[in-house]
């Protein structure tokens, strides 16, 4: 991989988590969904990605995004 496609793809991953992180926050705040709720569905679906045989080195990358995610939300967006 490439300096720049690395770059490409960190970028686009931390995108990813301030988007996930600000729609908890939102689901958080309508009453929609618990931070908790989410967590459990994250980890119902890489269970079941595991169960199908997804290649390990995703789903567990995936889990350490979700730990990250479900912990608690980042300063910029419990506002």
């Amino acid at each position: 991989m490439t300096p720049e496609q690395a770059e490409a793809v960190a970028a686009a991953d931390n995108a990813t988590m301030a988007i996930l992180n600000a729609l908890i926050a939102f689901l958080e705040k309508q009453g929609a969904m618990r931070r908790e709720d989410f967590a459990a569905y994250l980890e119902a679906a890489i269970t079941g990605w595991r169960a199908e045989g997804a290649d390990e080195k995703l789903v567990r990358l995936i889990a350490i995004k979700a730990r990250g995610i479900c912990a608690s939300p980042p300063t910029s967006v419990q506002n």
